[in-house]
Order: C-alpha cells, then sequence, then structure tokens
C-alpha cells in the first residue's frame, strides 16, 4: 500500500491587503475594486521558491531517513541551470547518495510530481519528499497579481503506513494555453476568463475525474472533499455536479486568506482538511495546467500519525498585516528602486569557498565536542570551551531546527539593506552554542532581548550582475 505518509506546509509571514493593491491601481483599471476583499501571501524579500521549500519540508513531522528522492515541483525556479532540488536536498541535511529532480513548466507540475513520486516509491523501499513551491510574479495592477499567493507544501510518499492511501489516478494532456511564460520573460501572458472557464476548467476537469472515478470503481457520491484549484467562483461547484459529487464536498481554495499559490495550491488545498479527516474517507485532488491530473486517495487510521509542527493553520495564524504596495513591488523586482550608493557593491560569488564549506553555510551544521559536549558554531579544529580546548573532537552538529533566544542586536541604519534598518545580533541556542546572525521578519516593536527565535533558510545576497543567488540561515522571532 503506498500513499502520502507525512505532510506540511508553509505560508509566509506577510499578508498584503488587496484593498491597497486596488486602491493603487484602480484609476486605471475600477474592475479591481471587485478583487479588494481579502488577502495574500507576500514573500519577504530573502524568501523564494527554494527557501519556502525548506521551510514547508521542516514543517513535517518527521524527514525520514529512508528517503531515497526529493522532487520540487515549480514554475518559478530561481535557477534555469543549477539543480534547485539539490539546494533544498543540502539544506536539510540529506545524504548524497539521494536523487533530487526539478519538475517545472506548469501549474499542474506539483500534481504530475505527486504521481511520479507514487509510481517511484511502489516500485522502491523507500520513501519520495515531495515539495512544491510557488512565488509567481504579476504585472502591477493585473488580475493576476490580486489573486496570486506564494507558498509550499511538503508531503512523504511512502508504502510505511500511509495516513491516505493511494486509489488511482489519470492524467489528461491538452496543449490548452490559458496562460503562458516564455524563457527569460518574467511575467506570464493570460488569455481571456470567460475561455478559460468555459473551454478549460468546465470541459477538461470533469473529464479527468469521470475517467479517474470509473478506472478505480468509485461512484462520485463517494467523495467526500473534491479539491479544485480553481480562482474563478462557483466552478468547482458546477464541475462536481458534472460527476455526481456532492458540492459540499469542495474544498475552500482559502482565495481570499492567501491567494492561489500557483504549483503548490492544490497540495495546500490537500493539507487544509488533513487535520480534520477521518478513516474511510475519500479525497479526490485535481491539478489543472496544459491538461488535467485526478487523483483518488482514501484516509486511514494512520491518518492520525500524520501531523505537521505547525501545519497550514498555524501558517495562517502566523500573520503580520502589510499595506505597503510599494515594498511589495520593490521585493518583487517589479519596480527599479534607486537604493542608493551602497547598494551598489559588487561582490562576486565565492563559489569555491561556499563549497568547501556547504555543511556548515547550507546544511548549518556546527560542531560538539566529543570530549566536554559543547557545542559551537562554526565547527573548528579546536573546542572553544576554555575548560577543555580539545583538538580534532569535534562532530558535525545539526542546528537548523534547534530554537534560540536574543542575547544582544543592534538595528543598523547605515549598512544596506532591502528593508532598513538591518538586525543584527548575538543569540544563543538551547543546549549551547551562540552566533552573530541576522535578523528577518521581525516587528521592530516586539522584538528585543530574550525573544525566542527559530533558523530559517533565506537569500543571503543578490548578485544581480550574474543572476546568483547566495542562501544562508537567519533567526526570526516565533
Amino acid at each position: 500500500m503506498v500513499g502520502i505518509k507525512e505532510f506540511g506546509a508553509y505560508l509566509p509571514r506577510r499578508r498584503l491587503q488587496r484593498s491597497v493593491m486596488a486602491e493603487a491601481n484602480s484609476w486605471f483599471d475600477k474592475s479591481l475594486k471587485s478583487l479588494s476583499k481579502g488577502e495574500r501571501t507576500m514573500c519577504n524579500w530573502d524568501e523564494d521558491s527554494i527557501t519556502m521549500g525548506v521551510e514547508a519540508a521542516q514543517d513535517l513531522e518527521n524527514l525520514p531517513n529512508k528517503t531515497r528522492a526529493i522532487i520540487l515541483a515549480s514554475t518559478t525556479l530561481p535557477f534555469a541551470v543549477r539543480q534547485n532540488a539539490g539546494i533544498v536536498a543540502e539544506a536539510l541535511n540529506f545524504s548524497e547518495d539521494i536523487r533530487t529532480m526539478d519538475v517545472a513548466g506548469s501549474l499542474r507540475a506539483a500534481t504530475t510530481s505527486l504521481v511520479t513520486a507514487l509510481d517511484i516509491a511502489s516500485a522502491q523501499n523507500g520513501d519520495v519528499l515531495l515539495i512544491a513551491s510557488d512565488n509567481r510574479k504579476a504585472r502591477a495592477g493585473s488580475q493576476m497579481e490580486m489573486i496570486s499567493g506564494d507558498g509550499a507544501a511538503a508531503f512523504v510518499i511512502s508504502q510505511d503506513n500511509p495516513g491516505l492511501k493511494f486509489l488511482g489516478s489519470t492524467s489528461i494532456n491538452d496543449d490548452f494555453i490559458d496562460h503562458f511564460r516564455a524563457s527569460g520573460d518574467d511575467y506570464d501572458y493570460t488569455w481571456e476568463d470567460r475561455w478559460i472557464r468555459q473551454e478549460g476548467w468546465l470541459k477538461t476537469v470533469p473529464k479527468a475525474i469521470n475517467m479517474a472515478l470509473m478506472k478505480v470503481g468509485v461512484d462520485g457520491s463517494q467523495i467526500d472533499y473534491l479539491i479544485v484549484p480553481c480562482q474563478y467562483g462557483r466552478v468547482a461547484e458546477s464541475i462536481a455536479k458534472m460527476c455526481n459529487i456532492s458540492p459540499d464536498s469542495v474544498v475552500n481554495t482559502m482565495l481570499g486568506s492567501i491567494g492561489i499559490c500557483g504549483t503548490a495550491h492544490p497540495l495546500l488545498m490537500l493539507t487544509s482538511i488533513l487535520s480534520k479527516a477521518t478513516p474511510g474517507q475519500k479525497i479526490l485532488i485535481t491539478g489543472f495546467g496544459q491538461g488535467c491530473d485526478a487523483l483518488i486517495f482514501e484516509v486511514t487510521t494512520n491518518i492520525t500519525n500524520s501531523k505537521p509542527n505547525r501545519g497550514i493553520e498555524g501558517w495562517l495564524n502566523r500573520k503580520v498585516e502589510e499595506k505597503n504596495y510599494e515594498k511589495f513591488l520593490t521585493f518583487n523586482g517589479v519596480i527599479n528602486r534607486e537604493f542608493g550608493k551602497r547598494a551598489e557593491l559588487d561582490r562576486p560569488p565565492a563559489l569555491t569557498a561556499q563549497y568547501r564549506n556547504k555543511e556548515g553555510v547550507t546544511g548549518f551544521k556546527g560542531g560538539r565536542c566529543k570530549k566536554c559536549g559543547t557545542i559551537q558554531y562554526p565547527k573548528s579544529i579546536y573546542c572553544v570551551n576554555p575548560n577543555c580546548g580539545a583538538k580534532d573532537t569535534q562532530e558535525s552538529y545539526s542546528m537548523s531546527t534547534t530554537p534560540a533566544r536574543v542575547k544582544t542586536y543592534t538595528a543598523d541604519h547605515l549598512v544596506f539593506s532591502m528593508e532598513p534598518p538591518a538586525y543584527f545580533g548575538l543569540i544563543e541556542f538551547e543546549g549551547g552554542g551562540r552566533m552573530m546572525v541576522e535578523f528577518t521578519d521581525l516587528d521592530p516593536k516586539t522584538f528585543d532581548v530574550g525573544v525566542k527565535t527559530m533558523m530559517h533558510f533565506r537569500i543571503k545576497h543578490l548578485d544581480e550582475n550574474r543572476g546568483m543567488r547566495q542562501y544562508f540561515w537567519k533567526a526570526s522571532p516565533e
């Protein structure tokens, strides 16, 4: 029996209010006022599809040691020629013999990857970590900008007591171009909404669902949860009726609270209902984009063993309202803001040094002295304990999931920061170990010495001249 064993999610802390977006752009397009209710998730400047993917994976209660493959699905991968899933694997400290793969090119990349992961897990004695993550860029004042959101989801696919048993699936390929983005372009080109609804969603999706139901031998009336990641109102209910599925089974898209998070959205919708799903219930999940995937699962008694660390509800509650629309445009590179002379410093990436120290930089491993037990970062030849000082006694020690507390901090208005001032300081980890860090996602009104923090994988530096981004770990208040 193969299926989904663990599930996790991630939503950026900031929630951009749609009302401020509509107010800024309705002078040109008054129809945007009809979309002004609610809010959307918004990445900080140091977040992207890779960092969100790492966060979603860390939300899993357990990362199995026997994971054999990592699949990263996204339409907004930062690198065209550098395996993005490989960066995620090293940040999560998987062994080097793991298989990694990027999947892109369509908004149904996540559900297509889910089918692939199920095939791999059923054929091999090992688990597959599937991550879907997207932070799509849209033109200022566009409908896509209003309804989109940023987010990621992660699943462990396994034969070992899954909480969701896979019953079967159907995939349809159809080069229906509702929107597209050419290589090298920043923005999607979108076609007319009515045509997309009538010829796309209301034709292809019901066809895929009915084929999957027939293949598995399940009647539509037996489906308890129907996941259709569609931004158009009432379309999912219409699809349900066309497939003899109760409209009451349609899962909330969370459009009003997070937006449509691209590739990750069907998996985020799935995570939103797993905490209340009960054994025996059947779930049908769809992915739409140049065709359709339809997968059917049955909830097992093992679902009670699948609990994320924070979960979608936790991320929904961990939010800060953002009303600065210009900040959103700046963080997404939509406007070319003047950053001043300090931003002009050209720092070529030291790729050799980064590779040499990747265990500490990407994997965030420090050292623990085998003689006295002292923990330190970075790992070094000598123990930093003045009462020990032993040589060559350091064993690698993962610190990425260890809580810490702020010991000292400063707000620097002189150094360049995408969101001044830049916050730096000293933190002390639970169990021992101190280090100087950069802080992110903080509220100046509540941030102070003694605040509990966690480490988060983020962009450290953007090298616009070479198209390079370097990653490191930053501390953020919980």
